[in-house]
């Protein structure tokens, strides 16, 4: 529930610092952060064990290309909801895990 109401706030962050992402209201991205939690859940974790070679080859960094394809899948799978580039997802990915990382501080 914590990781929903994270991904909700850096969602409505995102949309409303930049003008390269564009989300339609309140419940699309109320959508967007249960649709983003469900993946961070799922396929994140796939992906991060199948690309631990590149991750680790890169020092870590591939990890933020990780982030950028779940926050894309994301943008892809909810309707009223748009990225201009995958440049400018990448950039919404580490605002995103910032967040993640300082909200849920234990």
């Amino acid at each position: 529930m914590k990781s929903l109401v994270v991904n909700f706030l850096a969602l409505f962050l995102i949309n409303q610092l930049f003008s390269w992402v564009m989300i339609d209201s309140y419940v699309t991205i109320l959508v967007m952060a249960l649709v983003l939690t469900i993946l961070n859940a799922t396929v994140k974790p796939v992906l991060k064990f199948l690309c631990f070679p590149v991750t680790f080859l890169t020092f870590g960094l591939f990890s933020l290309v990780i982030n950028a394809i779940v926050l894309q899948l994301t943008f892809m799978f909810v309707d009223g909801a748009y990225i201009t580039s995958f440049g400018a997802t990448i950039l919404a990915g580490i605002i995103v895990s910032i967040a993640n990382s300082v909200l849920n501080e234990k």
